[in-house]
């Protein structure tokens, strides 16, 4: 008691022996429990306020990442005086989800007015770029829409305009000096250390003198009155933004009658009724010019959102010279746009933790929120093979499935490849087909390619489209795929057959229901069950019944072969331990695969089908057989009278 006493007894805490009776001791202690003394209570009333703030910060910046509640109307508004990029790509996504997620539009613009430097074919390969990637739009210069034209070089009556009614309202003015002159005057300024900003020599002039003088068809840009000092900017990332030093009286129109960016893109936004602008974080520093522009008409301003500059690891800005910066290196390396938009979306943009990397662009939509990354981002390529990957996954589980997807970028790259292998290995000389290699595939180790393969076009790519249904994985690497996977499309000649079987000594050390068996004899045993799934067109009944049963299906094959291999067991050769597993796995993937590693042996036997299936079946046994016989020094040549005398009958062996 004495220790609780003490405990108790701090500066503002009444000590135990203050409390006189038993009862109040009781009653005291039993108070404590739920009433702080003030220091503890000071104490939790800090925690208390600092967790509040915390949640009252997260709650703040969830609201600030909040989508608007009505539709957004968005734009992409890139000049042709380029082709689309990765930087471009990741801004027209970037206004085409806000627009999607909140039921709104997305609007393409043309910005062509630096008629110096528009490449003649940029226009057409935006649109052909923007479409492959998969973006549509609901306005543009190909679709139309109630606010067109949308090309700024078919809207210069427009920007007329509004630089006449600035000019008017004495916001704007005329600017007579010559290109010369401004030249002369910056080499002046720089060389004596002063500013080279424009000195405003002609802001004095007066409007009669301007319009005069303009009447005359002396040239002229028109300038904007900036304001005396900088402006504040909203900015949904960077919250308020503000240049240290005001904006000189910029050109709004050029002299040779075309609008500047920064007064035809005001301008038009306007007229087109944005209501959000995501660009990059290098337009934040010209974002001022814009608000002055809007306040000097009166107009409430789009809300602004800049995102992080794409850099490399050097923290340099990406340029053409960087692999994956053109649109065109993504289709020369057979990535689907699906992928690319996946890549894309994550530069700068975070989702919910625990969201999964991979996303539809639907799951963008979805997903989508203004969490954007402040700074430079850093563009790594590690995260695109993986991507990559994870789209092919997704492109052969769609259904319905997306033929013409399939087609550009899986079905016919593998087909061109089956082709140029095929051709190597019936054009190339006996004796130099030993050393020749073809797409990752020594041409020794294959026969003719696959029945299914051969029979017509549409039947080939049918096959190639279920084979890597059937495969494991696809990897972006389909050079790779088909080397892995060659079996699934070539026979396997009878000598790496052998030759597999001598490369896995297991096989010789094998069980049949617990007691020791030959491989052959094992062979004979899952050719004999799997032959009963082949002989069930005997069976009796309808026509349909019959149909039904002749179907070659893993749902129908699948009973039989987990009975089957269950039946056998093999041991480790050096140690006698059986290996764990159903052992007949271990002979149907020498028989049917030559041992390769791949996909479950029941789809293998699927994708194959009835018949080649068998026939390497029996090409195994023939094998196994052959090999045993020679251990008894038997004669070479007569597996079909040790198959009869096994007990397979010659029926089966005439079938296949």
């Amino acid at each position: 008691m004495r220790g609780i006493g003490v405990l108790l007894r701090r500066p503002g805490c009444p000590s135990l022996a203050s409390v006189s009776s038993l009862s109040s001791r009781r009653l005291w202690f039993s108070s404590t429990r739920s009433t702080l003394c003030p220091h503890q209570t000071q104490a939790t009333q800090q925690q208390q306020a600092e967790g509040a703030l915390k949640g009252s910060k997260k709650k703040q910046a969830e609201d600030k990442w909040k989508l608007p509640d009505s539709p957004a109307r968005t734009r992409f508004a890139p000049s042709p005086t380029g082709y689309l990029h990765l930087g471009s790509l990741r801004t027209a996504l970037f206004n085409y989800l806000l627009a999607r997620a909140t039921g709104g539009q997305f609007i393409l613009r043309i910005e062509d007015t630096d008629q110096t430097r528009l490449v003649h074919d940029a226009e057409q390969r935006l649109f052909d770029d923007l479409r492959w990637a998969g973006l549509s739009w609901d306005e543009g210069p190909d679709v139309q829409g109630p606010y067109g034209p949308y090309r700024q070089s078919e809207r210069l009556s427009l920007y007329d305009e509004h630089a006449n009614q600035l000019i008017g309202e004495g916001k704007a003015y005329r600017c007579f000096c010559s290109p010369e002159d401004l030249e002369r005057h910056k080499q002046a300024a720089h060389e004596s250390g002063e500013s080279t900003a424009y000195p405003g020599t002609c802001r004095s002039v007066s409007l009669e003198e301007s319009d005069d003088r303009a009447s005359r068809g002396e040239k002229y840009a028109v300038r904007f009155k900036s304001s005396e000092k900088p402006i504040i900017i909203e900015d949904i990332l960077y919250t308020r933004y503000r240049k240290r030093e005001p904006e000189e009286d910029f050109i709004i129109r050029k002299r040779d009658g075309f609008p500047t960016y920064h007064f035809a893109n005001i301008v038009d936004d306007r007229a087109m009724k944005i209501t959000h602008v995501i660009r990059g974080a290098e337009w934040l520093i010209s974002t001022p010019k814009h608000v002055e522009l809007y306040n000097a008409f009166g107009w409430e301003p789009p809300k602004f959102a800049h995102v992080g500059l794409l850099v490399d690891k050097e923290r340099q800005k990406l340029s053409k010279r960087h692999k994956g910066v053109d649109m065109s290196w993504y289709k020369d390396n057979q990535i689907p746009p699906e992928a690319l938009l996946n890549f894309a979306v994550l530069l700068g943009w975070s989702q919910k933790s625990g969201e999964p990397d991979f996303m539809t662009l639907q799951d963008m939509i979805d997903r989508f929120s203004f969490k954007f990354s402040k700074g430079d981002i850093v563009v790594s390529f590690d995260k695109l093979p993986y991507l990559h990957e994870k789209h092919f996954e997704h492109l052969l589980r769609q259904e319905p499935p997306n033929l013409p997807r399939l087609q550009s970028y899986l079905i016919k790259p593998v087909e061109k490849m089956i082709t140029a292998v095929e051709d190597a290995r019936v054009g190339t000389p006996k004796e130099d087909l030993e050393e020749t290699t073809v797409h990752k595939i020594p041409l020794p180790s294959l026969a003719r390619p696959v029945p299914q393969i051969q029979e017509s076009p549409a039947s080939a790519q049918d096959y190639i489209l279920h084979a890597l249904r059937t495969a494991k994985s696809v990897k972006p690497d389909l050079e790779l795929f088909l080397s892995q996977n060659r079996y699934a499309f070539w026979t396997i000649p009878a000598p790496v057959v052998s030759h597999n079987f001598d490369e896995t000594p297991s096989l010789l050390h094998a069980t049949l229901d617990g007691e020791e068996a030959s491989p052959s004899v094992v062979m004979r045993f899952i050719i004999e069950q799997l032959s009963d799934i082949v002989s069930s067109k005997e069976a009796e009944g309808s026509p349909e019944e019959k149909t039904e049963m002749e179907e070659w299906t893993a749902e129908k094959i699948k009973p039989v072969v987990d009975a089957t291999v269950k039946a056998v067991s093999v041991s480790d050769p050096e140690t006698g331990e059986p290996i764990k597993g159903a052992g007949g796995y271990k002979f149907l993937r020498w028989a049917l695969l030559a041992g390769d590693h791949g996909p479950g042996l029941v789809s293998v036997m699927e994708l194959l089908g009835r018949r080649e299936t068998m026939k390497r079946l029996i090409t195994a046994y023939k094998v196994a057989l052959e090999k045993e016989n020679k251990e008894k020094d038997a004669k070479s040549g007569s597996f079909a009278i040790d198959a009869i005398a096994t007990g397979l009958g010659l029926a089966l062996f005439d079938l296949f």
